[in-house]
């Protein structure tokens, strides 16, 4: 096989630009293999590494979060209602249904996310201001 040069700077690229260290690419028979330390220089915004953490998890755990309610739309999560007062819910707290759970922000407007079943708050995946995609779990009643 042939090296294309060109073809190693490109998947050289979309490693930094995917934070990736290891990629392995396969054409037919042949195959490339790239691996890179983690540059001191390097690293993603927070809100990224929050949202690539979150998203590992929901793979491992996907039965649990097909019962959970999920986002309507896509914004910032909010547990509290301002900064320094408590969180809606906590972790063992009964709800009910229509309480508040957490807001959404959306183009400036604060979405109530409000629970659609009586239960006991099991797991909360959202972090507190950290960005929510369409249909990403957001807390598990049960």
């Amino acid at each position: 096989m042939k090296i294309n040069k060109n073809l190693i700077k490109d998947c050289s690229i979309l490693m930094d630009k995917l934070g990736l260290t290891k990629l392995e690419y396969t054409e037919g028979s042949h195959s490339i293999k790239l691996s890179k330390s983690k540059s001191k220089n390097f690293s993603k915004p927070r809100q990224d590494q929050d949202l690539i953490e979150r998203k590992t998890e929901l793979k491992k755990n996907f039965k649990e979060i097909d019962n959970s309610i999920k986002a309507p739309l896509v914004g910032t999560i909010y547990l509290k209602p301002e900064p320094t007062a408590k969180p809606f819910i906590e972790l063992g707290q009964k709800v009910k249904v229509g309480q508040v759970l957490l807001i959404i922000e959306a183009m400036k407007t604060m979405n109530e996310i409000k629970s659609d079943k009586n239960g006991e708050v099991k797991k909360i995946y959202a972090k507190d201001a950290s960005p929510v995609e369409f249909g990403e779990p957001l807390v598990l009643i049960e």
